[in-house]
């Protein structure tokens, strides 16, 4: 097998991106019935499985992630940076696990194209050995592990994950300027999503300091003097942020619409755009990541088509989740 190098990434990618649903594939299985959705990814040969049926739907994105996943770590000449992404399933497989350990159940949903098999994190969730994760995440789990002896608490178990998961990635992306931007950016929006829930419901300012993944650009004390004034006073808190302009195309979207999806929107968006500015560089790693990303997102439409459709929810419900997924077309 030739070792990797971007020149026989460049050469890969061209065929694999060229296997992607196309825009007006994923807008017909949005239009038709659930029968018309199966045959079109049935015609495309997705997941690769013969006589699949709506059923199946879960199986086939998850060969097809699986097979990303494989695709990205063959081709990648920098896994430092490709396995910050495929780590993110992983994240979310020891969450599931996790909870489930906590809360006694026994039937689990496995998110398919981590690093990690599901064999290997379900014995390290068994037996409560997190050595062989990045050392943030094992310091992460074993602190995790002692609180969890003292009070089980669901919302805690994704909490830690998700702040050992951005403290690694901010950790790893710090000396390649557009993955570091991506990463700080994730943090704003995703601490600001937090703080806007969390003034929705009502919660004090403490649980503000339970909940808060580490800092991007915002800082956590503007944030916290923020928290009981007016919606007006966080154009100030966005000053130190790295994507400012898409943070506050979100918050004046919201604020017409009510709609906290708005700066969900605008992050999913801005974090896209990003990557996507940079995916002709083929002596760069942009495009492969860009790959994966691509992958993650038509798997979560496929989901989203045949889920909606099966439960007969409306086409207009299913538009309006795809521009979330794609943006405006």
């Amino acid at each position: 097998m030739p070792q990797p190098s971007y020149a026989y990434a460049c050469a890969r990618l061209s065929a694999l991106n060229k296997r992607l649903l196309e825009p007006q594939t994923v807008q017909r299985m949005a239009d038709g019935s659930v029968s018309d959705a199966m045959r079109a990814l049935m015609d495309v040969r997705y997941g690769n499985l013969p006589d699949a049926t709506e059923a199946d739907t879960e199986r086939m994105i998850e060969r097809e992630m699986t097979e990303a996943m494989q695709e990205v770590k063959e081709l990648s000449p920098d896994p430092a940076i490709t396995d910050l992404f495929l780590l993110r399933a992983d994240v979310q497989n020891l969450k599931v696990l996790l909870k489930a350990r906590a809360l006694g159940q026994t039937e689990t949903v496995f998110t398919p194209g981590g690093l990690y098999e599901r064999e290997t994190l379900t014995q390290m969730v068994k037996d409560k050995q997190y050595k062989d994760l990045p050392e943030l995440f094992c310091n992460a789990l074993n602190a995790l592990e002692k609180r969890l002896e003292m009070r089980v608490d669901p919302r805690m178990i994704s909490v830690a994950l998700d702040r050992a998961y951005l403290a690694h990635a901010l950790k790893q992306s710090q000396k390649n300027p557009v993955f570091s931007q991506y990463f700080r950016a994730t943090a704003d929006f995703d601490n600001m999503l937090t703080f806007l829930r969390l003034r929705a419901t009502g919660a004090s300012i403490e649980t503000l300091d339970e909940v808060i993944l580490p800092e991007g650009g915002i800082k956590y004390t503007d944030l916290y003097g923020a928290y009981e004034l007016s919606f007006d006073s966080l154009n100030r808190v966005l000053n130190n942020s790295v994507c400012r302009e898409a943070l506050l195309q979100g918050l004046n979207a919201m604020q017409r619409t009510g709609n906290i999806a708005e700066v969900e929107k605008a992050r999913d968006n801005y974090l896209v755009s990003l990557l996507s500015s940079h995916k002709y560089e083929t002596d760069t790693i942009y495009p492969i990541v860009g790959y994966y990303l691509a992958k993650e997102r038509e798997g979560r439409a496929v989901r989203l088509i045949i889920t909606a459709k099966r439960n007969r929810l409306n086409d207009s419900v299913i538009r309006e989740r795809l521009v979330m997924l794609y943006g405006e077309r």
